[in-house]
């Protein structure tokens, strides 16, 4: 049918109606007009696809054949000529080797040879399997001669040097111009028959005939038949010299006769010649399996024929006529369906075409309907479709309908625009925001930098007062029986409150912006040991053992910013040991990786304590379990170990107690390696000073006097330390050039022991403008530790300075001579043992209860109540933060009426709860202040009862008020 025919009928059907088909005429859809067209496809692609998989089986069939009957013969030849060829060559190295050692090797191989030529399928194969069994029977007959061969060896060249000796004593005898004619003629016939001996014994070995082993013997046994000996004894003339080679001659008869030379070599030549015999035969029949092999070809040219007749024949011609009639059928009917699909197409288009032009289809009485759906091509979708069509245009909508639409989508447009604007808005706002947060956090970063910089200042300008007071007043001042050393006691509190104020100064410094690290090449193991000993007298406060062991792979020289590794090393210590006292720490550096230019180093620190330990410390716990609140110092310790690339931080318990590890890569400066590093046991006396060390501490009062020891390797002066410390002075290692300038011009040290490079005569922090302060007059001095130090510099304003050479063994006369002005002798014997313990401390000093409160005091002076930045981690989001500032704040201040109240009465039960409950709060709200206060209620609950008429908890009471009202202020500032 036509495409003319086609609009010629549709344009004869009448009217704009509803297409409404009778129930009992049906449309066929779209896919059925295809239906028989793509089922004859399927079944010619199953046809082809069967006839491919047949003719498949069939070749694989034939490959299975050829492989069966050419190519695994043909493969089983080639190896049995393979293994054939290598028996062959190893069969003529053996015949061909004189040496015992390679004897053995060669007939290995040669037995792993006839063993795989026993495996094979051959019709040899019984020949092969007594050739395995021969070569392995021979192995011992191997292993006897290369028993034997060694000592054949060496008697043969026993007996050349014997026969050297002997021949040269005769060339020296016929030299002799006193001898006869008759001793002539018979020492150059010993010579003569000597010589041949030598000369047919030199060449002897494995592979000499025993053809030429019997001359050799007929000529020792012709010299022992005839007794040269003898007769050369029996001649008149010079005694000693015919003695000698009388004697000489009795040796090599020993050698022949007793030691058994020519015996020995006889045994292993025959059994040499048995072997070689057997190897020859086992050739020979080799030789004559190789002929046969090669002349018997194993392919079959009949059966291959066949294959290929079959498979280039018929097998091809068949599936190419296959093939082609398959494509061609397939190639008619995708033509035809080509063809209806384009028809098809056509009548939709036109009926599809009259319906949106308005046109009316004949289907309004059951006849014209009929007429319609006989049509050939009408399918069910194109009625549906104009249905649709008609449904649509049947549709009718107001005009007052349409513009209320048109006004909702307009304002609905307006709504959309201002959402944007509004949004963007928002956007800038918040960005405006955060940009002024991160400026306000940076200030406050900077102003506390400046404070705490201010405040270490001034706790440094105090250590050196102190200093200049000690030295102002003499010993003869004190007066026996009088207060301790209130001097060293406020010093050794200033140096911990320095350190204090050192610490928070750092973990300010990293958390601003600017932080940058200052790298310089530096000696790793220098740092670790300068850490260790400036920690020495801790350990022995604490009565604690440290042990350090580090691997002997680590390179030493490395580059990383110095203060930052030496500071973390420190609080790693300090976290391993968490208050525990009579506890050993055993420290192991282990390097875990090594490449170019860098390494990857394991520290792991072991705690084995005294106790039973169930759990982990406090501080320790974040470490193995992320849920569990960080410890400020654990945060600080994470800090300083993030900014150096640190990694793979964990704790965890032991069997003895627990230890705390991590990795650290450090960037090599230095590839050369060290051969070992020294093993560190602290504390403990260098050997040789411990008595002078008591002697020096029972003779001096301890001095509030720092000492710098600025030094390469801190474990060659540990002595130097040692006994400056008894003397009564508080020494420091460094181990940089950078190190040793910061603490050198910060001022606190009076003295400095170098042998490292640097501007000793400088201005210090503690000074003021350009001149230095009259209050702050500390005597100071240098002194080189080394000739290579040049301390110059020196001008007028310095020279009221000592400067002077020391060494790392200086006697200790020259150092008392040198620290003379810094020393301070006893009054009494009343105060040695005190003193003793002052220089190198066994217990705790510290500053009194009021004297501990002022220091607190003044430390949280210009700090804040609590950190709202802190504050508003813990809580998530700030709004959650502000929403519960005023709850906490108020439950504070319940909390100090509970306190007052139960302090009133004595009831350390309750006290102790709303100390707790501050203490929770304070955590929360990162009050240190608060926590402090706290702290001390506890010490004080634990150590003593309460006592509401003691001034001392009166005024801890008074603070902890203080502190909750300061408290409450700054969040109402803050809200």
């Amino acid at each position: 049918m036509t495409t003319n025919k086609t609009d010629k009928n549709t344009n004869n059907l009448p009217g704009k109606q509803v297409l409404e088909q009778d129930s009992k005429i049906a449309n066929k859809s779209f896919y059925q007009y295809f239906t028989v067209y793509f089922l004859a496809i399927f079944l010619l692609v199953v046809a082809a696809l069967s006839s491919a998989l047949w003719f498949a089986s069939q070749q694989a069939k034939q490959s299975h054949a050829l492989i069966t009957e050419q190519l695994l013969p043909l493969q089983n030849q080639f190896l049995q000529l393979t293994y054939l060829i290598n028996a062959n060559k190893l069969i003529d190295e053996i015949l061909l080797n004189a040496n015992a050692d390679k004897l053995m090797p060669l007939q290995q191989q040669l037995s792993l040879q006839s063993k795989k030529l026993s495996l094979l399928q051959s019709q040899y194969k019984n020949t092969y399997q007594q050739w395995f069994s021969k070569n392995n029977v021979v192995t011992n007959l191997i292993t006897r001669i290369e028993a034997s061969q060694p000592s054949n060896t060496r008697l043969k060249n026993k007996t050349l040097i014997q026969l050297d000796t002997l021949l040269d004593a005769l060339a020296i005898q016929l030299t002799n111009q006193y001898l006869d004619s008759h001793q002539v003629q018979l020492l150059s016939k010993v010579e003569k028959q000597l010589t041949s001996i030598v000369t047919m014994l030199m060449p002897l070995n494995l592979q000499t005939s025993l053809g030429v082993f019997e001359q050799l013997r007929q000529k020792v046994d012709e010299i022992f038949v005839t007794d040269y000996a003898k007769k050369i004894a029996n001649q008149p003339g010079e005694r000693q010299s015919l003695a000698d080679i009388v004697r000489d001659l009795i040796r090599f008869e020993d050698l022949i006769l007793t030691a058994g030379l020519l015996v020995k070599w006889q045994g292993s030549l025959r059994l040499m010649a048995d072997y070689q015999q057997q190897l020859v035969s086992q050739q020979q029949q080799l030789h004559r399996i190789l002929a046969s092999v090669l002349a018997n070809p194993v392919i079959n040219h009949n059966v291959s024929a066949d294959i290929d007749v079959i498979t280039n024949k018929q097998l091809s011609i068949w599936q190419l006529c296959v093939f082609i009639a398959s494509l061609a059928s397939i190639f008619v009917l995708l033509c035809l369906v080509r063809i209806k699909i384009k028809l098809v197409n056509q009548y939709s288009v036109n009926c599809i075409g009259r319906a949106l032009d308005g046109a009316q289809l004949p289907i309004n009485d059951s006849s014209n309907a009929m007429a319609f759906n006989k049509y050939r091509f009408a399918t069910e979708e194109t009625e549906q479709l104009i249905k649709k069509i008609q449904q649509i245009k049947a549709s009718n909508y107001s005009e007052i309908e349409y513009l209320a639409l048109s006004d909702k989508n307009q304002q609905l447009e307006e709504l959309i625009v201002n959402n944007k604007a509004t949004q963007e808005q928002l956007k800038l706002e918040l960005a405006l925001n955060k940009v002024k947060t991160s400026q306000d956090y940076q200030i406050q970063i900077l102003l506390e930098q400046q404070r705490g910089k201010t405040l270490y200042s001034t706790v440094i300008k105090q250590l050196v007062l102190l200093g200049s007071s000690a030295t102002i007043h003499t010993s003869s001042e004190h007066e026996p029986g009088a207060e301790e050393n209130y001097l060293y006691h406020a010093h050794q509190q200033g140096r911990d409150l320095v350190r204090k104020l050192r610490q928070a100064s750092c973990y300010r410094y990293w958390q601003s912006s600017d932080a940058v690290l200052t790298l310089s090449d530096v000696n790793l193991v220098a740092l670790i040991q300068a850490v260790l000993f400036n920690l020495e007298n801790k350990l022995l406060l604490d009565k604690n053992t440290l042990r350090l062991n580090l691997d002997k792979n680590i390179i030493a020289e490395v580059n990383l910013d110095a203060e930052l590794f030496v500071e973390m090393f420190r609080i790693f210590i300090r976290l391993l040991f968490s208050q525990k006292t009579e506890s050993e720490l055993a420290l192991n550096l282990r390097l875990v990786d090594k490449n170019n230019g860098q390494e990857e180093i394991c520290f792991t620190g072991h705690v084995n304590a005294t106790g039973e330990i169930r759990q982990l410390p406090p501080v320790l716990q974040s470490f193995n379990d992320e849920s569990a609140e960080q410890s400020e110092i654990g945060e600080y310790f994470n800090s300083l170990l993030r900014y150096q690339h640190g990694h793979n931080v964990s704790a965890n318990l032991t069997e003895q107690g627990y230890q705390l590890s991590f990795t650290l890569p450090l960037a090599v400066t230095n590839s050369k390696q060290q051969e070992s590093h020294p093993i560190l046991s602290l504390p403990g006396y260098v050997t040789g000073i411990e008595q002078a060390c008591t002697a020096l501490a029972a003779k001096y009062i301890a001095m509030p006097i720092e000492v710098l020891l600025a030094v390469k390797s801190p474990n060659k002066y540990q002595r130097l330390q040692q006994l400056l410390q008894a003397m009564g002075l508080q020494t420091t290692f460094v181990s940089c050039e950078l190190m040793l300038q910061e603490n050198w011009q910060s001022g606190r040290f009076a003295v400095l022991l170098t042998e490292i490079n640097c501007q000793a005569f400088t201005h210090f922090m503690v000074d003021e403008g350009d001149k230095t302060s009259e209050n702050l007059a500390l005597k100071r001095g240098v002194f080189s530790l080394d000739s290579s130090v040049v301390l110059a510099n020196k001008t007028e304003a310095y020279a009221h300075w000592l400067v002077g050479e020391l060494t790392a063994n200086s006697s200790i006369d020259d150092l008392i001579i040198a620290m003379q002005p810094w020393l301070n002798e006893q009054v009494s014997d009343a105060f040695s043992s005190n003193n003793k313990s002052q220089v190198i401390p066994v217990k705790s000093f510290a500053f009194s209860d009021q004297q501990a409160e002022s220091t607190l005091s003044a430390t949280m002076a210009d700090s804040p109540s609590f950190n709202f930045d802190r504050y508003v981690q813990h809580q998530g989001t700030a709004e959650i933060a502000l929403y519960m500032l005023e709850e906490y704040t108020a439950e504070n201040s319940e909390l100090v009426a509970q306190l007052s109240q139960a302090f009133t009465m004595n009831d350390d039960k309750n006290v102790a709860l709303a100390i707790q409950a501050l203490g929770v709060n304070g955590k929360i709200l990162a009050a240190e202040y608060l926590l402090q206060l706290c702290q001390r209620w506890q010490t004080l609950l634990s150590n003593q009862e309460l006592d509401n008429s003691a001034q001392r908890q009166i005024n801890l009471l008074s603070k902890t008020k203080q502190a909750v009202q300061a408290i409450s202020q700054d969040a109402e500032a803050i809200a």
